[in-house]
């Protein structure tokens, strides 16, 4: 039999990849800034997430618990979220995808810095392999002019770094439900957004994300779903199974999403040897 934590990371890894392809699509739709763009996604994902919660009947989180999920929350995707739009919308989904997914390796060589978590030959073969997958993308032709979107991806996959190491950091200091733990997490985010667009837009807050709510609430559902389902296969099973499954079934269905809906410049073969790397990286250095 299937184990569920196997079969939820992989839900989860399409998940992902749908709502990064839904949002090239809809930034190429309605011209959204990034900014508004993430909080309008994360505003309607949080919704998601805690009518998930509520319909689970899993108890109320303890008041205690809740500034934990908030941290998190603010560090990813409050902080990142942004990020993460922008450079979909710079260099597409795939490449943003193989940047983003060098982030397991970014977090074990945080928690041996931080936790001191030993080293093994594992996570130093891994590393190289990661690094080398996503230098692939960075030095790929014509990326010169598009630096910017390359600095973005990676500087994603940092804070997915940073925000993993402290959610390690609050093991073992909290019992709550993967489904509201999302809820939590996804509602703590949207207040950075939302504060991060008032202080772009002022005046034009309510009006820029007004604007943007039609084409990306399908961005939101996504995310919503993506979240919980991965806290709920995390809940299941260990870090070093799900998040590599979760990370190669992501890779895997950009690169077939983004192929359908943008052509063939999202199926190079220098993208599916980056991801190929990525994936296999993540992978040694998850399990190490």
């Amino acid at each position: 039999m299937v184990d569920t934590a196997i079969v939820l990371a992989v839900i989860a890894g399409f998940l992902w990849a749908g709502n990064i392809v839904i949002v090239r699509w809809a930034l190429d739709r309605s011209g959204a800034g990034p900014l508004a763009a993430a909080t309008v996604g994360v505003g309607v994902a949080a919704v998601v997430a805690t009518v998930i919660a509520v319909v689970s009947g899993q108890p109320l989180p303890a008041s205690g618990d809740v500034w934990r999920f908030a941290v998190v929350g603010a560090i990813a995707p409050g902080s990142s979220q942004g990020l993460f739009v922008a450079a979909i919308g710079a260099i597409g989904p795939a490449r943003t995808s193989v940047l983003v997914g060098t982030s397991p390796v970014f977090s074990v060589l945080l928690a041996i810095a931080v936790l001191d978590e030993g080293w093994q030959a594992a996570i130093v073969i891994g590393t190289i392999v990661t690094v080398t997958g996503g230098a692939l993308i960075s030095w790929e032709p014509g990326m010169a002019t598009r630096r910017l979107g390359v600095a973005l991806g990676l500087a994603t996959a940092v804070t997915f770094a940073v925000r993993d190491v402290v959610a390690r950091s609050f093991s073992g200091e909290t019992v709550v439900s993967a489904w509201w733990s999302g809820a939590l997490v996804l509602g703590s985010a949207f207040v950075v957004l939302a504060a991060m667009v008032m202080v772009r837009h002022r005046r034009r807050a309510a009006a820029a994300m007004a604007e943007a709510l039609p084409e990306f609430l399908a961005s939101g559902v996504m995310i919503g779903l993506a979240l919980t389902t991965l806290l709920a296969a995390l809940d299941r099973g260990r870090v070093g199974i799900v998040a590599p499954l979760s990370l190669a079934a992501q890779n895997v269905a950009v690169v077939a999403l983004a192929t359908i809906v943008f052509g063939a410049r999202e199926r190079t073969p220098r993208i599916l040897i980056a991801i190929a790397l990525v994936v296999a990286g993540a992978t040694l250095v998850s399990t190490a």
